[in-house]
């Protein structure tokens, strides 16, 4: 008699390999509902129960009794007697497919990526289409997590254009919105705004929430940093009517904060700062320090914009955000506060710290999204302008209007170009304090 319980666990796994539901495996005699009993140790099968098993996965009793980490064994009688197990190739594919991602889940990224990549090369044209597609879109994933963002591109589009992935909604929305967060983090705009898109048209109709919120907010980020204000108004005041108690909170949080963020581009900065306020309640530091210190900062933002004497509020944000951030190392999550920080010491007429953020911003760098990074040196350009200090102010505009091209984000190249031609050739006499407390155009974080 087996031992509960490693049988079910060894059983749960091998109906896995096989490709089988609970139901396939009980086959007449036996009942789904029972299968799962077994596979959770809560029932221990008899030597008959266990014949009829073995049979159906195509393996002995003996091997199904015993730990086996391999591939399970197998007689040619019990495969061709085997509906479900009649294809060996189907079940070699299942097994190498679980066991990569067994290998991800021990620690081994890199490894599992070879395993799976071995796959395709040796079964590119086994018809098993729906397992080759799970081990495209797993090795898409390990590629980006992996550094390899090239390589995870190439095999989403791959999966985009496959008509295995276009017969089904939900796999397309899938690959579409993966293909944009990917193009949102690389640098290109338009593949962003394209493919959020098309994963927000084929989500929103659906009756899961969690889906039309997480297209929603993915494609809320690609109008905000493409320019599309109407658009993008239009998208997120949807998105938010979709989110529930029933969302994530994590989806939620991002969802208020994308939509809040767009309303910073529409000038509504009270708006922002509610939905601000709502991404800020969503957020629990204590599961995501990350996502709470932006939310932070974000709503320093929107109530530096208001200008309705909260620059003390927002100063309070940033001292409490500093730290956290200086923790995470993030370098866009660096720059965003040190721009900020910038134009704040400025309204407080402490022109050397305005300089020193601003500085600081320069100096920090550039990461993927080069759109992103292109708006930030806008933003730190305008610092510089109020500073006086027009030749810095010209060389930081041109550097912000190529990577707001380069990216994509044409709507902030426009106002970096037209902002570097309003500079004066000479220091404008304009008193200091009086610079200082120009109000910010634009806002585009």
């Amino acid at each position: 008699m087996p031992t509960q319980p490693e049988f079910g666990r060894r059983m749960r796994e091998l109906r896995r390999r096989a490709g089988m539901s609970q139901a396939e495996l009980a086959g007449p005699e036996l009942s789904a509902s029972y299968v799962s009993l077994l596979e959770t140790g809560r029932r221990v099968p008899s030597p008959k129960v266990v014949a009829q098993l073995a049979e159906r996965l195509g393996v002995t009793p003996r091997s199904l009794q015993k730990e086996d980490t391999g591939l399970p064994e197998r007689t040619g009688d019990e495969v061709a007697g085997n509906r479900s197990m009649a294809d060996p190739g189907r079940f070699d594919l299942v097994g190498l497919l679980l066991k990569a991602r067994k290998t991800e889940e021990e620690g081994a990224p890199a490894t599992a990526a070879g395993q799976l990549t071995a796959i395709l090369d040796t079964y590119g044209d086994d018809p098993h289409r729906d397992v080759l597609w799970e081990v495209r879109w797993s090795l898409a994933r390990l590629h980006h997590r992996n550094g390899r963002a090239d390589e995870s591109r190439r095999l989403l589009l791959h999966l985009f254009d496959d008509e295995y992935t276009r017969s089904s909604a939900e796999r397309l929305e899938r690959v579409a919105l993966r293909l944009a967060e990917l193009g949102l983090g690389n640098g290109s705009l338009p593949d962003g705004l394209r493919f959020a898109h098309v994963a927000w048209t084929l989500a929103e109709p659906l009756q899961e929430a969690s889906v039309a919120v997480r297209a929603g907010t993915v494609l809320v980020n690609a109008c905000a940093w493409g320019g599309y204000r109407d658009w993008g108004r239009e998208v997120a005041e949807a998105l938010v009517a979709r989110i529930s108690d029933e969302i994530p909170w994590a989806q939620r949080s991002a969802a208020y904060r994308e939509s809040a963020r767009l309303c910073l581009l529409n000038d509504d900065y009270a708006q922002a700062r509610t939905w601000f306020e709502c991404a800020l309640e969503q957020t629990d530091p204590q599961q995501d320090i990350n996502a709470w210190a932006e939310a932070q900062y974000y709503l320093a933002i929107a109530e530096f914009l208001l200008d309705e004497g909260l620059d003390e509020r927002a100063v309070e944000r940033v001292a409490r955000a500093r730290p956290v951030i200086e923790v995470i190392g993030r370098t866009n999550m660096l720059v965003h506060l040190a721009v900020l920080e910038g134009h704040l010491a400025l309204r407080r007429g402490e022109h050397d710290r305005a300089r020193l953020m601003a500085d600081a911003a320069v100096e920090a760098g550039s990461w993927p999204a080069v759109h992103e990074v292109g708006v930030n040196l806008l933003w730190t350009a305008r610092i510089y302008r109020a500073l006086g200090d027009t030749s810095t102010a010209a060389t930081v505009y041109r550097r912000a209007a190529e990577l707001c091209e380069q990216g994509g984000a044409m709507h902030f190249c426009a106002y970096a170009w037209r902002e570097l031609a309003e500079l004066p050739t000479a220091q404008s006499p304009m008193d200091e304090a009086d610079r200082a407390r120009r109000p910010a155009r634009n806002p585009t974080h």
